[in-house]
């Protein structure tokens, strides 16, 4: 009676135990130490003599926090922004400090005081016009207060005024001057005007491969075997509000009316299909062959096949400092260089440039699509606040002759579907008029840019020289560009999972890893592979830092997990 009684004591007393642990609330989590961003970055500030500047600071993730700024060691202010006083010329450095409940950090900014401060042109070394457009230019300067200007065009004074209206119908590089002049001194700059034919409607399919105006005429081709669909999308280049559009196959009107039709081939053969934006009246053609079944041309592999990739069939780089091929490089060198680095095995990392710019290779052996796995690693060197997120694209060697000209499938990650996510987008780089200059951009929808030369990497060329043509053109995928400031340093954050040279964040979906069943038509839907052989990564963000500059791809062999 007494052991009952006691078992029954022990047992209330336990289950009074797990009632009261179990009422517990779960203990919080420990915030993020702060972090510190400074209004206009942690530069050099310059003042003049009797003047005054006001230092900001941004602090995030701060539990009660205080604040401090300190010159000289003493306290001036505790407060996230305090206004210096410029009394006496010298250099000074403005230390600030929060300390809070969960950590403290700290940043600090050098103060410059001149009794001179001349103006300082920040206008872009580089600039783009469409002929017969006007294109109007800011005098932008720093310490400019009552400043005087003088435009040249050419040589010739075209302007005294803080703005200048540009406007040139012969195309090519202009030199645009601005002279800016204070009672402190003066500042010149010389901009390169490179005036462009105005961009007209357009449509094209896309290969997969660079556009240049010596093969844009060129009749675009793809396949798709015996029982499968393929669906088609061409490329809208400046066309603001597509209407309605019209698929015709061997000359017959389909029912289809929008950007995407699906094409179900009859039997084997090959069929012409062209697509016109009704109120453009811009057309484009491609030719899909219908070839064997899929499996038909699979290669098993022979003795001594690789598990890495190792044929260089393609490359289009994209300008970029990374980028060094001048004046009287070829092709065949750069890809030389391309089969030389599958060559050696997956012991480096090759450049590819800013968004766009790719490199295709082939398989000795088709690759098998094992379910719920990856399928390939491509490996990439991301920083831990630094990615430069390529996208894979996968193809079967439909026909079997052994070239990348079938049909090429996007691999699908985190972003895929998202709005910000522009699919075919298409960017056309012009080469520049001198050496040492940025790489100016136009993008299929109205957008301009540059690939903007640095003093880091002093090449004369960031623009691929072996495409001695005037222009050509990237097209692919174009993710948004996670480039910019955080905590007072340049950042490029990483996305979820899916793309080259990114820290994933997904514990199914490690970085690195691939999976064949990811792949997609054009309009997204997925489409069931087999087995592929031939693999393209491509740059898929159009940013770039102040620093670092543009946003590039770098990308180790791709290796068939599946081996």
């Amino acid at each position: 009676m007494k052991q009952h009684a006691t078992r029954t004591a022990l047992t209330l007393s336990l289950g009074l135990f797990l009632f009261t642990s179990c009422q517990k609330e779960t203990p919080e989590e420990t915030p993020a130490p702060p972090t510190i961003t400074f209004a206009g970055g942690t530069g050099e500030r310059k003042v003049k003599t009797g003047g005054n500047i006001t230092l900001s600071a941004s602090v995030e993730n701060a539990v009660k926090p205080l604040y401090t700024w300190k010159i000289g060691g003493k306290i001036v202010s505790a407060e996230p922004a305090f206004t210096f006083v410029a009394e006496r010329a010298g250099e000074y450095f403005a230390h600030f400090r929060v300390d809070a409940e969960n950590g403290s950090a700290e940043g600090q900014i050098k103060i410059s005081v001149t009794d001179r401060l001349p103006p300082q042109i920040t206008l872009n070394p580089a600039a783009m016009a469409w002929a017969g457009v006007d294109k109007v230019f800011t005098a932008e300067a720093e310490n400019a207060g009552n400043a005087a200007c003088v435009w040249r065009l050419n040589g010739d004074i075209v302007s005294e005024a803080a703005t200048y209206t540009f406007n040139q119908t012969k195309t090519g590089v202009h030199l645009l001057s601005l002279k800016v002049t204070t009672e402190d001194g003066q500042d010149l700059k010389v901009i390169t005007v490179t005036v462009l034919p105005e961009p007209r409607p357009e449509l094209f399919f896309d290969d997969g491969r660079y556009r240049t105006p010596g093969n844009a005429a060129a009749l675009r081709k793809m396949t798709v075997p015996a029982g499968r669909s393929l669906v088609l999308a061409p490329v809208i280049c400046h066309i603001e509000n597509p209407a309605t559009f019209e698929w015709k196959v061997n000359g017959a009107t389909q029912p289809a009316a929008g950007e995407y039709f699906t094409f179900t081939p009859t039997e084997k053969g090959a069929y012409r299909i062209t697509v016109t934006e009704k109120s453009t009246n811009a057309t484009a053609e491609v030719e899909v062959t219908c070839t064997d079944a899929e499996g038909t041309y699979r290669r098993t592999g022979k003795a001594g096949r690789k598990a890495h990739a190792a044929l260089a069939l393609d490359y289009g780089p994209a300008p970029g400092q990374f980028i060094d091929y001048q004046t009287g490089s070829t092709r065949a060198k750069a890809l030389q260089d391309l089969q030389q680095w599958c060559d050696a095995g997956a012991q480096s990392y090759f450049h590819i440039g800013a968004y766009g710019g790719y490199f295709i290779l082939g398989f000795d052996h088709s690759v098998s699509n094992e379910p719920d796995k990856a399928d390939l690693q491509i490996a990439g060197n991301p920083l831990g606040t630094w990615c430069e997120q390529g996208i894979v694209w996968v193809m079967q060697d439909d026909n079997g002759n052994g070239l990348p000209d079938d049909t090429w499938y996007e691999l699908r990650g985190s972003e895929t579907g998202k709005p910000e996510t522009k699919q075919r987008l298409a960017m056309t780089y012009y080469r520049p008029g001198a050496p040492s200059s940025s790489v100016l951009w136009t993008d299929n929808s109205g957008r301009t840019g540059s690939v903007d030369w640095n003093g880091h990497h002093t090449q004369q060329y960031y623009y691929p020289m072996f495409i001695t043509e005037d222009y050509y053109t990237l097209t692919g995928t174009c993710l948004a560009s996670t480039a910019g400031i955080g905590g007072g340093l340049e950042v490029a954050s990483c996305y979820d999972w899916g793309y080259v040279d990114n820290n994933s964040s997904s514990a199914d979906r490690p970085a690195s890893h691939f999976r064949i069943e990811d792949a997609i038509q054009a309009d997204g839907s997925p489409v069931t592979l087999q087995y592929i052989d031939f693999v393209k990564v491509h740059t898929a963000a159009a940013g770039k830092g102040a620093a670092t500059g543009e946003v590039s791809t770098e990308a180790f062999l791709p290796v068939d997990l599946n081996f």
